[in-house]
C-alpha cells in the first residue's frame, strides 16, 4: 500500500493486512487478463466477415450455406432478408450454433418467402454476434434476381407467379403480377374475385389469398391487367400434401413372398400429381421397392430374421413416413388350399395341402366341422410343400357338412380360415337306373348299392317302390339282389330304395326317371386316353340346368356297351360345383373300351349330357382284317379291297387306319416293295401303281392303332401282260429297218442323179478359188459392187448336157452361139490354168457382166479363142466363142 494509504487507514481507524493486500492485487490481474483475451476474441469476429452461398431450393425458398470456426463458444449468426432494390428487410433472425471441439463446421439456414422468389430481387446478408455484446462486420449483399424484361425479350403481357403450381390446402398464398416496363399493374383477379393490391414494387403488385380450398384438375383462375389494358390468364391447383401411412402390417403364407398392406387414407384430388408409395427394408441393404396406393410386395430375406421396413409416401407438397419392426417367424401365416373331401356314409376323408418353404418349421392347422362344431388339431414338420390330410368320422348318413381349416407356424398366431368346403355324406342305399328304349314303353332297370361303415349293415331286405302319377307299385327283395326291373310309359316317375334292418327303416333313397326325350341320341361322343400311372380324368361342359349334382356311370369289365351286367355297373356322384371327376388307374384294364355317360341331375331327372369313350392304355390289333374279293389288275396297278370292324368295342384300342404292304413274288427284292399308309379307318380301298407287267405279287394288310398294326392278312395276285408293249418291241425294230432301208437306197439313187446332172466333162471347177477370181476380174473389169446394184435373188440349176447338145453347145460355127443376146457388157481376162482343162487353155476367157431382166431365163458363159487384149471395152463378144448355156429358174428383183 502506499504511504497515503496507510497514513488514510490509520486515520480512519482501519487497518489492513498483508493477506487482503494479496487479493487485492489478484483481482487486478484477473480483471486486466481477461479483458485483453476479450479484446482478442472481438477482434477476430470484427476482422473476418462471413462467407455464405445463397441458391433458391424452389420458387418459395433460399437457402444458405456458410462455414465457421467450431471451436468459438456462444456465437449467433444475425441473417436479415431484403427485397426489391430499395433494400426493405424483410426477415431478420439470429441463428445460434453449438460449439464443437475442433475443426470448422458446415451450416445451413433455409428461408421460406410467402411471395414468390420469381416476383422481385431478394438479397440477403449476415453477420456474427459474440455473447450478444459484441458484433461482428456485416457480410456483403448476394442477391437472388427474379423476372425482368430485358430489351431482347419484351413482354407483351404481364408475367403472373405462381402459375400451373400445385398449392397446399387451407393455406395463405400470395400471388404477384409483374407488368411490363412501360406499364403498371391496376387489377389483380383471383377465382372470380378482385382483391386489394399489395406494393411490392413499381412495377410489381400482389395479393394475398387465404384458406384455398382444393380445386379439380382444371384448377383455379388467376387473372392480372395493366395499364396498357394486357391482360393474362393462368390457372394453379390446389390439393393436400399426403398422409401419414396407417395399420402398415406385413405377413407372408409361404416364406417366399412378403406382402405389406396400409390404409392410406386420403387419396389424392389431382390426376398430375399423384403420390409415390416405396417401401425400403433397412437392413436387407437393397434399393427402395415401388409399391401400389396401399400394398407392396418383395422377396424373402433368407439371412433376415428381424425386419425393419418403412414406407414412404412422396408428392409435389411433402412426404410422410411409416416404420415397423417385427420377427420373422411372428408374421407367418399359412393358407390351407386345394381342399379335397370323399365322403361316405358315417365318415368322409379331408385333404388339403399347404404351399410354402417351411423347412424344418413345426405347421400346425385345426380343422372345423359343422354342423357339429367340432375342432380337430393336425400337427406336422414339412419342407416345401406340406400335404394334410384327416379322417371325419361318426357322421350320419345323407346329412350335408361344411369343413374349413386354418394353420399356424410354431404355435403362432393362427391364419385366416379357408373357404368352406360343402358335402354330402352318401345315403345308406345309394341308387341308380338305365332306361332301354322298347317299342310300347320304357325298361328301366334300378340299381343300388348298401355303404358299410365301420362294421358291416344288419340288412334284412329291401324295399323298392315306384310311384307314376296314380300309379303306385311296391315290391320286397332279398338282401343278395341289387337290381329290379320296371315297365313305364313315355311319362317320368319317381323310384325309391329303402333298406330294412333290425334297427328299424332306413331313409328312402330316391331317383326320377325323366319323360322319354329324342335330345339324348345327340351328344357327340369324345374320345379320350388314360395313363397308367394317373388313370382317367374327365372333363365335362358345366350344364346350367343341373340343380342336384352330376352322375357318372361306366361298366367295370370294359366291354364299352352299356347296360353292362349289374354287378359290373359302376357310377360316381359328383357335386354341382364340380366339373370333372378323376378315376384311379386300378379299378381299369389296359386295352379294353370303357364308355364314361355323364348325366346332369335336373329337376325332373338326369339327362345325359356327354359321353367319353377310351382306353387306359391303347394296345395292337388283335383282329384279322378280311379279304373277300381278288385285287383288279391290270398290267401296272392293282386295287386292292378289305373289309374290318373298325368302330367294334372289343378292339384294344381306337383303329386309326391300316398298312397296306406290296412285294415281289419271292419278297427278297426290297426295291420292288411298296407300302401305303392309310390314315382313314373307313377308308378300304386302295390303288397300287407302278407295277411290273406279268409278275406275280403279295399283299399285306394291317390295321392299325396308335401303338402299331396288327396281324397281316396276306394274298398273291398277277399283274397281266402288256400287249401295247409286245407291239411296240416288234413295230422299232422293223422301222430301223426300213429306215436303214431306205437311207441305203436314197443314198444310191443321189449318187445316180449327181453323176447326171453335174457340169461338163473335163471341167473341174474349184469353187473357193473361182470365187477369188471372180472376185479380182470384178476388181479389175470395174463390175457394179453389191451395194450399188439392186438386189435379187437368183437360183441357178446346173444341167449336165447330153452328147449331142454338148456337141452343139461347143460348136464354134453354131450361130445358135449367137442366138441370144441379152444386154451384155464382156471383158476379158486370162484365168488361171486350173480353172478348165480345155486343150485351149492358154487362151482367155471371156467373162461378161450381165444385167439381166425378170423374163430372162438363159445365161451363157462365153469362151474365146482370141486374147483379152483384143477386147474393147461395151463392144459385144464376138460369135466365135464357146458358150456353156443355163438357166434362170427363179429371179428376184424388187420392185
Amino acid at each position: 500500500m502506499s504511504s497515503s494509504q496507510q497514513h488514510q487507514a490509520r486515520r480512519t481507524g482501519y487497518s489492513i493486512s498483508a493477506m487482503d493486500q494479496a487479493l487485492w492485487h489478484i483481482s487486478l490481474l484477473l480483471i486486466i487478463s481477461c479483458e485483453n483475451g476479450w479484446n482478442r476474441g472481438f477482434d477476430f469476429v470484427d476482422s473476418v466477415p462471413v462467407q455464405f452461398q445463397l441458391y433458391p431450393q424452389d420458387h418459395q425458398r433460399l437457402v444458405v450455406n456458410w462455414t465457421a470456426d467450431s471451436t468459438v463458444p456462444d456465437v449467433t449468426y444475425e441473417i436479415q432478408v431484403t427485397r426489391t432494390n430499395t433494400l426493405n428487410v424483410i426477415e431478420s433472425i439470429n441463428v445460434s450454433i453449438r460449439p464443437q471441439e475442433f475443426g470448422e463446421s458446415f451450416h445451413t439456414w433455409t428461408w421460406t418467402s410467402k411471395l414468390p422468389l420469381q416476383c422481385t430481387d431478394h438479397s440477403v446478408r449476415m453477420r456474427t454476434v459474440y455473447n450478444s455484446t459484441f458484433v461482428g462486420n456485416w457480410s456483403q449483399w448476394k442477391t437472388h434476381l427474379g423476372v425482368h424484361e430485358y430489351q431482347d425479350q419484351v413482354w407483351r403481357e404481364p408475367q403472373m407467379f405462381p402459375s400451373e403450381e400445385v398449392l397446399q390446402e387451407r393455406s395463405e398464398v400470395h400471388f404477384c403480377c409483374v407488368a411490363p416496363r412501360d406499364a403498371q399493374v391496376i387489377n389483380i383477379i383471383f377465382n372470380n374475385t378482385q382483391y386489394p393490391l399489395i406494393n411490392i414494387g413499381s412495377q410489381v403488385k400482389a395479393i394475398a389469398v387465404d384458406n384455398l380450398n382444393i380445386t379439380s384438375d382444371l384448377g383455379v383462375i388467376f387473372q392480372c391487367l395493366d395499364s396498357n389494358e394486357d391482360e393474362n390468364i393462368t390457372a394453379n391447383f390446389v390439393s393436400f400434401p399426403p398422409q401419414k401411412p396407417r395399420n402398415l402390417s406385413c405377413e407372408t403364407e409361404d416364406l417366399k413372398l412378403w406382402s405389406c398392406k396400409w390404409d392410406p387414407g386420403r387419396l389424392p384430388n389431382l390426376h398430375h400429381a399423384p403420390y409415390n408409395y416405396t417401401l425400403l427394408v433397412k437392413n436387407s441393404g437393397r434399393d427402395l421397392i415401388w409399391c401400389e396406393t396401399s400394398s407392396c410386395s418383395f422377396l424373402v430375406f433368407s439371412h433376415l430374421h428381424e425386419y425393419n421396413v418403412t414406407v414412404m409416401v412422396t408428392s409435389i407438397l411433402g412426404q410422410k413416413l411409416e416404420s415397423i419392426r417385427f420377427n420373422a417367424l411372428d408374421r407367418v401365416f399359412p393358407v390351407a388350399k386345394s381342399l379335397s373331401m370323399r365322403p361316405g356314409v358315417t365318415e368322409a376323408s379331408l385333404s388339403w395341402t399347404i404351399e410354402g418353404n417351411f423347412t424344418k418349421i413345426l405347421v400346425i392347422c385345426q380343422v372345423q366341422m359343422n354342423p357339429e362344431g367340432t375342432v380337430m388339431d393336425i400337427e406336422q414338420i414339412v419342407g416345401l410343400v406340406l400335404h394334410f390330410a384327416c379322417q371325419l368320422k361318426n357322421l350320419k348318413p345323407s346329412t350335408q357338412y361344411s369343413v374349413k381349416v386354418r394353420c399356424a407356424v410354431s404355435g403362432k398366431r393362427w391364419g385366416k380360415w379357408s373357404d368352406p368346403q360343402f358335402f354330402t355324406t352318401y345315403p345308406l342305399v345309394d341308387i341308380w337306373r338305365s332306361i332301354q328304349a322298347l317299342p310300347s314303353g320304357r325298361s328301366v332297370i334300378v340299381t343300388w348299392r348298401t355303404y358299410a361303415s365301420g362294421t358291416q349293415l344288419d340288412v334284412k331286405s329291401y324295399e323298392v317302390q315306384l310311384q307314376q302319377e296314380n300309379k303306385l307299385e311296391k315290391l320286397c327283395t332279398n338282401t343278395w339282389l341289387h337290381q329290379t326291373e320296371f315297365l313305364i310309359d313315355e311319362r317320368g316317375c319317381n323310384i325309391s330304395v329303402r333298406a330294412i334292418t333290425r334297427a328299424g327303416t332306413s331313409a328312402p333313397s330316391h331317383i326320377l326317371i325323366p319323360p322319354a326325350e329324342r335330345s339324348e341320341n345327340n351328344v357327340i361322343v369324345k374320345r379320350i386316353v388314360g395313363s397308367t400311372g394317373t388313370g382317367f380324368m374327365l372333363l365335362w361342359i358345366e350344364d346350367a340346368s343341373a340343380m342336384c349334382g352330376y352322375t357318372i356311370e361306366w361298366c367295370q369289365n370294359g366291354t364299352g356297351v352299356l347296360p353292362c351286367n349289374p354287378s359290373n355297373l359302376r357310377w360316381e356322384t359328383v357335386h354341382q360345383s364340380n366339373t370333372s371327376l378323376s378315376l384311379r388307374a386300378g379299378a381299369f384294364i389296359s386295352g379294353r373300351r370303357y364308355t364314361f355317360n355323364v348325366f346332369g341331375c335336373r329337376v325332373d331327372g338326369h339327362h345325359l349330357i356327354d359321353t367319353h369313350v377310351g382306353y387306359l392304355q391303347e394296345q395292337k390289333p388283335t383282329q384279322f382284317t378280311k379279304i373277300q374279293d381278288s385285287p383288279v389288275v391290270t398290267s401296272s396297278s392293282a386295287i386292292i379291297t378289305w373289309t374290318f370292324p373298325e368302330d367294334h368295342p372289343l378292339h384294344p384300342g381306337f383303329i386309326t387306319g391300316y398298312l397296306v404292304t406290296v412285294q415281289d413274288g419271292q419278297g427278297s427284292n426290297q426295291n420292288h416293295t411298296y407300302t401305303i399308309s392309310v390314315d382313314n379307318p373307313h377308308r378300304k380301298t386302295i390303288t397300287v401303281n407302278s407295277l411290273m407287267e406279268n409278275k406275280e405279287y403279295t399283299y399285306y394288310i394291317q390295321a392299325c392303332t396308335s401303338v402299331g398294326p396288327g396281324p397281316p392278312t396276306h394274298r398273291r395276285f398277277r399283274t397281266s401282260p402288256d400287249y401295247s408293249l409286245f407291239w411296240v418291241k416288234i413295230v422299232i425294230p422293223m422301222a430301223f429297218l426300213f429306215g436303214c432301208c431306205t437311207l441305203l437306197y436314197w443314198t444310191r439313187l443321189r449318187n445316180t442323179v449327181v453323176e447326171i446332172f453335174t457340169h461338163p466333162t473335163k471341167v473341174n471347177v474349184k469353187i473357193v478359188e473361182l470365187d477369188s477370181c471372180l472376185y479380182e476380174m470384178s476388181k479389175r473389169i470395174g463390175a457394179l459392187r453389191v451395194e450399188d446394184c439392186m438386189c435379187c435373188d437368183l437360183e441357178i440349176i446346173d444341167v449336165r448336157p447330153g452328147m449331142a447338145e454338148r456337141k452343139f453347145m461347143i460348136c464354134p460355127n453354131d450361130a445358135g452361139c449367137s442366138s441370144v443376146h441379152p444386154t451384155e457388157h464382156c471383158y476379158s481376162t486370162e484365168l488361171l490354168d486350173d480353172v478348165c482343162d480345155d486343150p485351149v487353155s492358154d487362151s482367155s476367157m471371156n467373162v461378161c457382166n450381165f444385167t439381166y431382166s425378170p423374163t430372162i431365163t438363159e445365161v451363157s458363159f462365153c469362151r474365146s479363142s482370141f486374147s483379152s487384149d483384143g477386147l474393147i471395152e461395151g463392144q459385144p463378144v464376138p460369135p466365135h466363142s464357146t458358150c456353156i448355156k443355163g438357166y434362170v429358174t427363179s429371179a428376184v428383183v424388187p420392185t
